[in-house]
């Protein structure tokens, strides 16, 4: 199955959350793909979810760990890159994962880059 590396434009999804989010920011590390910034493994400078289902207020996204879980098997040496298949935990108790990658033409399976033939 081909996971697609996040870019900027990535929409994530938390189970618990009133409405998806996005990255805050995305710095440039030296590659695009598609004219996008990929993400990183440690960003998580995330929007939040507006409204929390599990506690019942307003979202205030709090990550529970300093970084994403299941990156990308290659890497720059900032870091490695999040993909769809990739999951971060909130202290509050929801899971986050990406829902929509922001691109759809560069990929990693098995840890190899893959350009998908549009």
């Amino acid at each position: 199955m081909m996971d697609y590396i996040a870019v900027e434009e990535a929409r994530i999804h938390c189970e618990y959350g009133s409405t998806d989010s996005t990255f805050l920011d995305s710095p440039y590390y030296g590659c695009t793909i598609d004219d996008k910034n990929p993400i990183l493994e440690n960003n998580l400078n995330i929007g939040d979810f507006v409204f929390c289902t599990l506690r019942k207020q307003a979202c205030v996204f709090k990550a529970l760990d300093q970084t994403w879980r299941y990156p990308a098997n290659f890497g720059t040496t900032e870091g490695h890159y999040i993909t769809t298949k990739s999951l971060l935990f909130c202290k509050e108790g929801g899971m986050l994962s990406i829902v929509d990658a922001g691109q759809n033409s560069l990929g990693e399976v098995d840890g190899m880059l893959k350009i998908v033939d549009l």
